[in-house]
């Protein structure tokens, strides 16, 4: 099968701000993403468990595979978000099978 080029985004966001997040994807013209619990890290205010975070500091990372011109208006859009909340955003290409899904 034919391999397509796409971008993969990543995003760590607390909890209470996952819908917003979201949102800005869809609007972006993401088709599609995934949501896990982020259970352990560190950063710059040092390392961290969920067992030490409360609910309203859980922590989730999206991930989701898309056009380049699509990711292109995610960080675009995401900048001023992670300005305003607590987070990161980075991508990287990929290669996908069956591309026509993105």
């Amino acid at each position: 099968m034919p391999r397509t080029k796409a971008k993969k985004i990543i995003a760590i966001v607390e909890a209470p701000h996952l819908k917003r997040l979201i949102e800005l994807l869809r609007a972006c013209g993401v088709t599609g993403f995934t949501v896990i619990e982020g259970r352990e890290g560190s950063g710059l205010t040092g390392d961290w468990t969920s067992a030490d975070l409360l609910d309203a500091a859980e922590m989730k990372v999206v991930h989701s595979v898309m056009k380049p011109d699509t990711a292109d208006k995610v960080f675009e859009r995401a900048d001023p978000f992670f300005k305003r909340y607590p987070g990161i955003i980075y991508g990287y290409d990929v290669e996908v099978l069956r591309g026509e899904r993105f």
